[in-house]
């Protein structure tokens, strides 16, 4: 049944929205929920052979053409849609094999598995894919209270379940960990600034915060480049804070230094706690 998931071909099925659950069965989404299950388990244990690893990215793929991203997410995996659970619990599998590092003796002139999924567009779809999803929810307020329109969020895809974006980050981090053709790679493809904005809080992906600060640690990890455009990024303005402005209290930049600072908001008063 496992490999029976990997007939099919992602470019005959992409944009056809309209196969939606009648490509993949409720049973293949379950074993794929099973294997994601005894895999995060057994990290440390178990080796996914090179075969069953581009099987998976396969059926990635394939479930990404399929999948309607016009829906914003009310659950996280399962979801009730196989496409989308199949596309969920595909990415959490290949985000714990990019977890292993090493893991089982190679066989002389063997392909590292992960070297193998690289070989096959693994960080290229995981960056699109994240380059097109809508900003998360706290960089889309402050786009629409701001008089910046760049962005079309109209365009953007959402998040087909509840933690999608955390795991795409998640998959970004591990591969960059002390691979700097992976570094570099998502350096050349602006995926940095991209990074950047997963550092953030977000409700409907849980500890997205800490995947994207481990992503851009992985990524600035002794890569004199990539320290570079971080270091070169200015402090453009400030963001409102209803939380701080309650508080009589504002974030402003200073004109000198370029560092954010905290200041009180003219003619306020806070009511001390009784």
């Amino acid at each position: 049944m496992f490999f029976k998931l990997c007939e099919g071909n992602a470019s005959e099925d992409r944009g056809n929205t309209a196969l939606g659950d009648n490509v993949f069965s409720s049973e293949q989404a379950f074993l794929l929920r099973i294997i994601s299950e005894i895999l995060n388990e057994r990290i440390n244990e178990v080796r996914v052979p090179n075969e069953t690893a581009l099987c998976v990215l396969g059926i990635f793929k394939r479930s990404v053409s399929i999948v309607d991203f016009g829906a914003r997410a009310k659950s996280g995996l399962p979801t009730g849609s196989t496409s989308v659970d199949v596309m969920g619990y595909s990415l959490i599998i290949l985000r714990d094999i990019c977890a292993q590092d090493g893991l089982g003796d190679l066989k002389k002139d063997s392909v590292d598995v992960f070297d193998l999924l690289l070989s096959n567009d693994l960080t290229n779809v995981i960056l699109s894919l994240l380059h097109d999803l809508e900003p998360p929810a706290i960089i889309r307020k402050t786009l629409k209270d701001s008089e910046n329109r760049e962005l079309n969020l109209g365009s953007t895809k959402l998040c087909p379940y509840k933690g999608f974006r955390r795991d795409l980050v998640a998959i970004i981090g591990n591969c960059a960990y002390r691979r700097k053709n992976v570094q570099d790679e998502i350096r050349q493809k602006s995926g940095i600034l991209l990074l950047l904005q997963q550092c953030v809080t977000d409700d409907d992906n849980p500890y997205l915060r800490e995947w994207g600060i481990w992503s851009l640690r992985n990524l600035l990890e002794g890569n004199a480049e990539n320290q570079q455009i971080v270091a070169d990024l200015q402090l453009q303005g400030s963001v409102d804070m209803p939380e701080l402005a309650r508080l009589g209290l504002k974030v402003e930049v200073d004109q000198n230094t370029h560092r954010a600072k905290l200041v009180n908001i003219p003619g306020s008063y806070t009511k001390p706690v009784e």
